[in-house]
């Protein structure tokens, strides 16, 4: 128990290793949940449960200074406690979204206290022209960032799989069924948060077709994906068969002086 519990403390501390690794998508809930999967001897499940919250996750990103639930503690434990529980996506949902909410309260903390307070001795190095000075505080801020939620990791999967365990037992049937309806709306929701950020009066229609096509037709998703590629090819080729204004008032003025 112990050693599966510091392996996802590292999990959460992979995750969170932006600060070494560059936006690397390691934190992401599908490659958590594989990686979860991984330490608890049961890959298929954590690759399954991590798709599906990567759909539960997929519209709920950082805009300004809004900090959404944090994506990365609320995949792990969901996938750890889902496996080890044997209940499924419905536990992993239960699990991940108070959990991301909790983890969040530790971000803010960090962004409004802790990262403030050693930008300060960054802000003191930049004025003495210490480029190392810098580069190790924004090192230590990181490295403490991951570490503390590393922590988090390893302290909620180690003594709370009992209680999670008892209270995923002790949820009522009707509760269970809503939940099953909700884990069923929330991918929804996380695709229509993601509409909203891309979709112009140059994109709906095409976003209008891709529905059609999988709603009426039947077509799956890789077929749509096809249909897709095969318009792109289309529209970039356009210009060959539709020459543009300026070219066609050109061939005219050439005709009539060679008349």
């Amino acid at each position: 128990m112990a050693l599966q519990a510091f392996l996802i403390g590292l999990i959460v501390f992979v995750g969170k290793a932006d600060y070494f690794v560059g936006t690397a998508m390691l934190g992401r809930p599908l490659v958590l949940g594989a990686l979860v999967g991984l330490a608890l001897g049961d890959v298929p499940t954590g690759v399954m449960i991590g798709f599906q919250l990567e759909l539960v996750f997929m519209g709920m990103q950082a805009i300004g200074a809004s900090i959404p639930p944090d994506m990365i503690v609320g995949s792990v434990l969901g996938t750890a406690f889902a496996i080890t529980t044997g209940n499924g996506i419905d536990t992993a949902v239960t699990i991940a979204m108070p959990a991301a909410v909790l983890s969040a309260f530790v971000v803010n903390l960090f962004y409004g206290v802790i990262t403030p307070i050693m930008a300060r001795s960054a802000d003191k190095f930049a004025a003495e022209d210490n480029d190392k000075g810098i580069s190790a505080i924004f090192l230590a801020n990181g490295f403490l960032f991951d570490v503390t939620f590393g922590v988090i990791g390893f302290v909620a999967f180690m003594f709370g799989g009992d209680a999670v365990s008892a209270l995923v037992n002790s949820i009522p049937a009707w509760l269970t069924t809503g939940i099953t309806i909700a884990t069923g709306i929330l991918p929804a929701l996380g695709f229509a948060q993601l509409v909203t950020m891309i979709v112009s009066k140059e994109t709906a229609v095409f976003l209008l077709l891709g529905f059609l096509l999988a709603a009426y037709l039947g077509v799956p998703v890789l077929g749509v994906v096809c249909f897709a590629a095969v318009l792109v090819g289309v529209l970039m080729m356009a210009h060959i068969f539709i020459p543009s204004q300026g070219s066609a008032l050109e061939t005219e003025v050439d005709d009539d002086n060679e008349f």
